[in-house]
């Protein structure tokens, strides 16, 4: 078993998704395909959960709708605009 060291570990890019998991999963299937669409090309560099939107973690970030944080501070809310951001997230991280 190959353990990754936390440096290691800490050098991804940290990856929180927000959605109403307590919701049916057709209010956010989509949503989470088109996402990982986008993060599958550089998963080696991210580390991502997923996270209810309907809860005190998301209702102290002031989310309202599904989104995507990225390093506690971005915060995109379609993967169109991940698609743009994401390469140079990953470069100005020195992670590609």
């Amino acid at each position: 078993m190959i353990k990754i060291s936390e440096d290691k570990a800490s050098e991804k890019l940290k990856v929180d998704i927000y959605v109403p998991l307590d919701a049916c999963a057709c209010e956010w299937d989509k949503f989470m395909n088109r996402v990982f669409i986008e993060l599958t090309p550089y998963i080696k560099h991210i580390e991502y959960d997923t996270k209810n939107l309907n809860s005190e973690e998301a209702r102290q970030l002031n989310l309202h709708n599904k989104c995507i944080i990225i390093d506690g501070e971005k915060k995109f809310s379609s993967s169109l605009n991940l698609k743009k951001e994401l390469p140079k997230l990953l470069k100005a991280k020195g992670l590609i």
